[in-house]
C-alpha cells in the first residue's frame, strides 16, 4: 500500500474517532496502535489532520485539491 493511500485512510480515521468523541491524544495513540506506526509519526499525522493540512484528494495532472 501507498504511503500516501495510508496518509489518507489514518486521516479518514481521525475523522471517525473525532466523531466517536475520541479527544486528540486518544486519536493519536488509537492510530499509532491501528497503523503500526510510532506515536510521534501518529501525532504529526493527527496534528497536521487537526489542521486540516491533509489533502483529501489529488490529481495525477499536478492539480492538488487541499482540504475539506
Amino acid at each position: 500500500m501507498s504511503g500516501t493511500k495510508r496518509l489518507f485512510e489514518m486521516n479518514q480515521r481521525a475523522t471517525d474517532l473525532w466523531s466517536e468523541g475520541n479527544s486528540e491524544p486518544e486519536i493519536v495513540t488509537i492510530i499509532a496502535d491501528e497503523f503500526n506506526i510510532k506515536e510521534y509519526i501518529s501525532k504529526a499525522v493527527v496534528d497536521a489532520w487537526s489542521e486540516n493540512r491533509i489533502a483529501k484528494n489529488f490529481s495525477y495532472e499536478g492539480g492538488r485539491s487541499y482540504g475539506s
